[in-house]
């Protein structure tokens, strides 16, 4: 029968092929319903899940409120382990109010972590097959904390699980009831159907694109086999173009893979040559402590003798470096020769010195050393720097490599460091260079303060003997004060005899003297009297700078109308203080000699009818400047320099009495307070003396506050050694 409905049957349309599909769809929309079901119920079981854990953390928040309070970590720890009743949390944490974890729980062997502080979600939340629900810590209405619960959905899977299976058992005990209903059914659609996907799975297979599909009828299956066969042709036609493409790509392939193998060689080798380096830099590193322990150890022998000093730095740096000698060379600049002054040999473990090496017989050596200070040969002998040395000192002693450093001071050079390797050629590390260099400037520095020494030892013995000598020269200059007081004293004692006799002799034979003997023993008095003059002369001369300061404040617009007073000047002399004058702090007694011998010589060589004498002051930053300018007689510039001499006068002491000692008081007087005094003068025109005196050093005051006296009254001096006048 089957095969008399058959041929009917493929010319269905597919409005009757629905029929028989009607089956399909009662099974799809029980499969959906089942999926809307089982969706619902998952939701539900969430749901559940989610109010049973909240219930759970509610409970355990409630409990670890009074642990949080009374901050006793190991109670909320406790509280929390009574979460092990259910499987199904895997993590319990309680975090304080600032986010601080308080207390944990975590299940053995389980896979969820301890959530961070930071990443806390609010709610709950879904993370793979994990549920985390966050819950607040409350206590009277403020939040003390917060509790964490992380729990697997394994419980919901299992119900999950189980209602998929009642599902499933429906839906095929519905799926039998239709497949019973509509098996006789079937075969009117599926065996074109199947047909054309027994033809399908064969291109599949077999990879024949070229193979079609036979069309049964016209309706829609047989335009799916047209379309299949279509289908089949585009498929050949892309195959064609695939397989090109895949032997394109393979060539490409090929290619890439070439580059790849020629770059990763090339990373392998860069690889190895950078291990290389940082090998290389460790050793240095290693290389540089080591040479900077053994400088340090060097540095504590700097007070010791400069031999001992140079002993100890030839032993360390021949093991340092692993050198076979290590010698100090001291040049002798006299004779431009190398002395050596310690040799220490690392095998025999000796010192010696006294080898020389001339400049002379080594130029090149030499002018290497000089110049470039660093001399590192790794082969001596073919090195144009040490190729001197060979026959004379390197191939005699089997040295084959050495560094020489000079040893150099404020640009001079000293000597020299010389290190020299005995075997084989070595290759000197930078390293090596700076540590030699850092020796020889140890060596220079170590002479430089050995120098010193010596300097200040002989200083000190300058300075003792010059403190012997001040003291002797003080104990001669009191002598010579004592003895020019007791000389002037008896100098003086005939004199007022031989004055007193004079002026007796006048008195009682005024008489019978005549004029001739008059003037003679008029002239014998004179000569008395500058006998005297002189001797007083010569005495205030030598007191001055010997005797002790005693400085006061010295207003001169008071002091200079005294001195004029004290001189009595003639009726006829008009003597005027044309600028307001200082207030100083100085020897009154001093200032007062300088003013009387300038203003008494203008006075005394008046040669004008009506004399002139004015006084000056002015002052710049540094410096007061007084003049003193007279109209008289002048003074020739020849004799500009003699006048300031001892006993020069430029006038005879029998036309006008003078000594000859007063300008050189002044000369004295103002340079030992650090002035000077000058002469400018016209013959027949005046002259005119000035002098200066420093404002800063004038009357320098003592550190502590001195106290001065004038007119009767006491003051305290703190201020300026000088007032500027009003």
């Amino acid at each position: 029968m089957s095969t008399m409905v058959a041929p009917w049957l493929r010319n269905w349309s597919l409005k009757h092929k629905l029929i028989a599909a009607i089956m399909l769809t009662c099974v799809g929309a029980l499969l959906l319903t089942g999926v809307i079901f089982t969706v619902w119920e998952w939701t539900s079981l969430r749901r559940a899940m989610i109010l049973d854990l909240s219930t759970h953390a509610d409970i355990l928040a409630e409990n670890c409120k009074a642990a949080i309070a009374f901050e006793d970590a190991t109670d909320a720890n406790d509280i929390l382990r009574t979460v092990d009743a259910v499987p199904a949390v895997q993590v319990a944490c309680v975090y304080t109010k600032d986010g601080t974890r308080f207390a944990t729980y975590v299940r053995a062997e389980t896979t969820a972590s301890i959530p961070d502080p930071n990443d806390l979600p609010r709610g709950h939340t879904f993370t793979g097959n994990l549920l985390t629900l966050i819950r607040p810590i409350s206590l009277d209405g403020e939040q003390i904390g917060t509790i964490c619960l992380t729990s697997n959905l394994d419980p919901l899977r299992i119900r999950l699980k189980h209602g998929i299976i009642a599902i499933l058992g429906i839906l095929c005990i519905s799926s039998l009831g239709a497949y019973l209903a509509s098996s006789r059914l079937q075969g009117i659609i599926s065996s074109p159907i199947l047909y054309l996907a027994g033809v399908a799975n064969f291109v599949s297979e077999k990879r024949q694109y070229a193979i079609r599909a036979e069309k049964y009828g016209a309706d829609e299956v047989g335009l799916l086999i047209e379309a299949f066969n279509e289908m089949l042709e585009q498929i050949q036609q892309r195959d064609s173009a695939l397989v090109n493409a895949n032997e394109q790509l393979e060539e490409r392939v090929r290619e890439r893979t070439a580059a790849l193998s020629s770059t990763n060689e090339k990373l392998t080798r860069e690889i190895a040559i950078r291990k290389k380096a940082e090998q290389v830099l460790k050793q240095r590193a290693e290389q540089i402590v080591h040479h900077q322990r053994t400088l340090v150890k060097l540095s504590k022998h700097a007070n010791d003798d400069l031999m001992a000093i140079i002993r100890s730095m030839t032993e360390e740096t021949a093991a340092t470096l692993s050198t076979a000698r290590v010698g100090v060379w001291l040049l002798a600049d006299e004779t431009r020769e190398l002395v050596c002054r310690d040799l220490f040999k690392q095998k025999e473990n000796t010192h010696e010195e006294g080898p020389r090496m001339r400049a002379a017989d080594y130029p090149h050596y030499f002018q290497a050393i000089e110049s470039s200070r660093i001399v590192a040969a790794n082969n001596a002998e073919e090195d144009a720097r040490t190729s001197e040395l060979a026959a004379s000192h390197l191939r005699p002693l089997g040295i084959t490599s050495l560094i020489n450093v000079s040893i150099q001071l404020q640009g001079r050079m000293l000597g020299v460091v010389s290190c020299e390797h005995i075997g084989q050629p070595r290759e000197w590390t930078l390293e090596e260079q700076d540590f030699a260099a850092s020796l020889a400037d140890m060596i220079a520095l170590q002479i430089e303060a050995n120098e010193r020494r010596k300097a200040e030892r002989a200083l000190a013995r300058v300075n003792k003997h010059l403190a012997d000598t001040v003291r002797e020269l003080r104990r001669s200059n009191k002598e010579l004060q004592d003895f020019a007081y007791v000389t002037a004293h008896d100098l003086k004692a005939p004199l007022r005899g031989i004055g007193t006799l004079t002026d007796w002799i006048a008195s009682d034979y005024a008489d019978k003297f005549d004029a001739q003997g008059q003037e003679q023993l008029g002239l014998l008095k004179g000569r008395v009297s500058r006998m005297s003059e002189l001797i007083d002369g010569i005495l205030h001369y030598s007191e001055i700078g010997r005797t002790s300061k005693c400085r006061e404040w010295v207003d001169l617009n008071k002091l200079l109308p005294e001195v004029i007073a004290q001189l009595v000047p003639p009726e006829d002399m008009e003597i005027t203080i044309e600028d307001p004058l200082p207030e100083l702090v100085i020897e009154k007694v001093r200032l007062i000699q300088v003013f009387q011998n300038l203003i008494g010589n203008a006075i005394k060589y008046m040669d004008k009818p009506q004399g002139r004498i004015r006084i000056n002051c002015t002052g710049d930053e540094h410096f007061w400047t007084f003049s003193v300018s007279d109209n008289g007689p002048g003074i020739d510039e020849k004799y500009f320099d003699k006048i300031f001499q001892m006993f020069q006068t430029l006038t005879r002491r029998d036309e006008l009495e003078s000594t000859g000692i007063g300008l050189s008081m002044v000369k004295k007087i103002v340079e030992l307070h650090g002035g000077t005094v000058w002469v400018e003068s016209q013959v027949g025109e005046g002259t005119t003396f000035s002098f200066t005196l420093p404002k800063q050093e004038v009357a320098p005051l003592e550190a502590e506050t001195q106290t001065h006296t004038t007119d009767g009254e006491t003051r305290e001096s703190t201020d300026a050694p000088w007032r500027s006048p009003e």
